[in-house]
């Protein structure tokens, strides 16, 4: 039950992020601090993953993978913000 709840959570939150990413990609927003390709990155992870742990979670009944699914953006996301933050040209 605690391992549904927190799917719920983080997959929301994933969600919500993801959307807020995606609208800053088509520019509805203009709150991002990222590059547009960072963004629209981001937007695809987040909103993809997200939806992918409710799927599992709710249809599959699978929690611990839908876990699994919901953390796996923000490691990649860390991983990636890292080589952007390093390669990225701040003038």
């Amino acid at each position: 039950m605690l391992t549904k709840i927190l799917v719920v959570l983080i997959s929301t939150v994933n969600v919500y992020l993801g959307f807020r990413f995606f609208l800053n990609v088509i520019h509805v927003l203009n709150t991002s601090k990222y590059s547009r390709t960072a963004t629209a990155i981001y937007a695809v992870v987040f909103l993809g993953m997200g939806v992918l742990a409710l799927y599992f979670s709710f249809i599959r009944a699978e929690n611990k993978i839908a876990l699994w699914i919901g953390v796996g953006p923000w490691l990649f996301i860390l991983v990636f913000l890292l080589i952007n933050m390093v390669t990225g040209d701040y003038k």
